[in-house]
């Protein structure tokens, strides 16, 4: 008995797993794509160990072997440097692999669950900004006031001549009387 090969069969498996190899390849070249090999540590060990609700603290991920190192210095405030660098390029990053990692306060992460809680996030991650821009904004209306001359006192009356002074609002400068 002769078995007779059907070429069209044959070529078209061989170029399905082909076709199927260059499709991997190329979501592994695009998730890995401009994120370093600890950052992608990070993202899996978050993944494989998610518990819905559960922070993982600064010294959890640290003690995983990732790649970051616990600063145990008591004068500064930040326990990894390098963990809140990497959560940031992650976070910064589209495409790459789609992960949204939020902290709390004290510095633990975890993957974002809900648009609720990413929200809820964004806001406490606001709120502070707008404090910090309110004040930046109240200190150039500030320096604005540098080298004018108040025309009225703080009880509303206009000043005489001899009364006005110009604001210093700068220290180290010295002003010429005329």
């Amino acid at each position: 008995m002769v078995t007779q090969l059907d070429l069209f069969q044959e070529s078209s498996k061989s170029n399905d797993e082909e076709i199927i190899e260059r499709l991997r390849q190329e979501k592994v070249e695009f998730l890995t794509k401009n994120l370093t090999p600890r950052q992608h540590r990070l993202i899996n060990y978050l993944e494989d160990n998610f518990v819905q609700g559960k922070y993982f603290t600064i010294e959890e991920i640290c003690n995983a072997d990732l790649g970051y190192e616990l600063n145990t210095n008591p004068k500064t405030h930040d326990k990894c440097v390098a963990l809140g660098n990497d959560i940031r390029k992650i976070n910064w990053k589209v495409g790459q692999r789609y992960s949204i990692i939020v902290k709390d306060k004290k510095g633990s992460c975890k993957l974002c669950e809900s648009q609720t809680e990413f929200d809820d996030w964004k806001e406490s991650e606001r709120k502070p900004l707008e404090r910090k821009w309110e004040y930046l904004n109240n200190l150039t209306y500030k320096a604005s006031w540098h080298d004018t001359a108040p025309l009225i006192n703080l009880n509303g009356r206009a000043l005489e001549e001899d009364e006005i002074e110009f604001v210093d609002v700068f220290k180290g400068k010295e002003r010429i009387s005329k």
